[in-house]
């Protein structure tokens, strides 16, 4: 394994907040078969103050900073070593060797949707309990956890997002990376919501050599580093399709938890987070398409489809209205009908009197679809390391919960 040097302190100019480094000294070589940690940004990215949903994590046991993806109200998808410790002092991980220790108490854990970490107290929401995997304690293949928090955070300052549990990845396929991760070796910009698009997934599950790659996993090409652990990958519809867990030398070969893996146990979560919450479940988690091709509300009236988040308008001959696809998975709501056109696919339409909720249900004048409604490893990570980010100074946030708590 590549040894560390020393660690070193530097300041972060994050309100007052004080960084530690990890092991990261990029102007050695690793020798085969280890990875040196390093910090890097999710370089090339840009700043992020969007993308509310993506939230930074502090962890008071840790004494680090994490990403998250925030899935439901009050329900964060991370990574494992976000809330654990591991069982080496090298800063590297070894597959079958490296493992997990319990997590600290839930109230060690607080999370934000502000696109920088700060000491403001009432930036930070407590988390109520720390939900893990049924696998076991291995790192690889293993490194996702759910923190559910104690209190809801409203739609109006983060939309949950949707984690696609319901179709597998394709290598070649793109996504983006998101993250509070550091832009360069020397820590700066820590602590703030950064994005990378244009990415690709280079393997997925089994495709990948399956001593860096676990078949719960799977590697991208560039994009993440250190602070930028347990944050999605988001694919082009928005879904969150993986969860940071650790690379190559240089912050290469990012491997990502794979979230279709653990589907049932996410689905779980989110029944079990929705009782806590007080609300209702998600539709994902009852089986419902996370395509949200599907799952658009459709009514609306239309000119033309930019005037529909589904991109899609269409005229039944009475009126004009938005509407999204259908099909046997996912029929129209109540009131509507799903029409197929000449491909197989279909749109939803409204028809009085027809049967709500089914497929190819068509009016035998056939309602028709508007032509303008839019329907149609370089670097060897064998032991790589966790980018959780390094010590932040967050006492007196952790302070002020307790003061609220009481």
């Amino acid at each position: 394994m590549f040894p560390c040097p020393p660690r070193a302190r530097f300041a972060l100019l994050v309100g007052a907040l004080a960084l530690v480094t990890g092991c990261g000294d990029v102007s050695q070589l690793a020798p085969e078969g280890a990875v040196a940690e390093a910090e890097l940004d999710i370089s090339g990215g840009y700043a992020d103050d969007k993308d509310t949903a993506v939230v930074g994590i502090y962890a008071t046991n840790l004494g680090g900073i994490c990403t998250g993806s925030l899935l439901a109200p009050n329900l964060v998808l991370t990574a494992r070593h976000c809330v654990s410790e591991i069982n080496n002092n090298q800063g590297t991980v070894e597959c079958g060797v490296t493992k997990f220790s319990p997590p600290a108490a839930p109230s060690s854990y607080l999370v934000t949707t502000a696109p920088e970490l700060s000491q403001d107290p009432s930036a930070y929401r407590a988390t109520k309990e720390v939900v893990l995997l049924p696998a076991g304690d291995d790192f690889c293949g293993q490194d996702q956890a759910i923190l559910i928090l104690a209190e809801n955070i409203p739609e109006a300052e983060a939309k949950p997002l949707v984690p696609r549990i319901d179709e597998p990845l394709v290598t070649g396929e793109k996504y983006s990376a998101i993250g509070f991760g550091a832009t360069d070796g020397a820590g700066n910009g820590a602590g703030a919501r950064r994005r990378r698009d244009d990415l690709t997934i280079t393997c997925v599950a089994d495709e990948c050599p399956d001593v860096q790659v676990k078949t719960t996993e799977w590697m991208g090409n560039a994009g993440v580093c250190q602070g930028d652990s347990g944050g999605p990958a988001i694919d082009s519809k928005n879904r969150v399709i993986g969860v940071t867990s650790r690379g190559g030398f240089n912050c290469s070969t990012p491997i990502y938890g794979y979230v279709k893996a653990w589907d049932q146990w996410i689905k779980d979560t989110a029944i079990k987070a929705a009782d806590m919450g007080g609300y209702p479940v998600p539709a994902w988690a009852n089986g419902g398409s996370t395509n949200p091709d599907y799952t658009y509300t459709p009514g609306d009236a239309c000119n033309d489809p930019s005037d529909c988040a589904s991109g899609r308008c269409v005229n039944d001959g009475k009126e004009q209205y938005c509407t999204r696809l259908c099909n046997e998975q996912a029929p129209c709501p109540e009131g509507w009908y799903c029409d197929a056109d000449s491909n197989g696919q279909g749109v939803c339409f409204k028809q009085e009197g027809a049967s709500s909720g089914g497929w190819g249900e068509e009016d035998p004048d056939g309602p028709q679809i508007s032509e303008d409604s839019g329907c149609s490893v370089n670097a060897d990570p064998t032991k790589p390391v966790p980018w959780r980010g390094g010590i932040f100074a967050l006492a007196l946030v952790a302070l002020g919960l307790r003061r609220r708590a009481r």
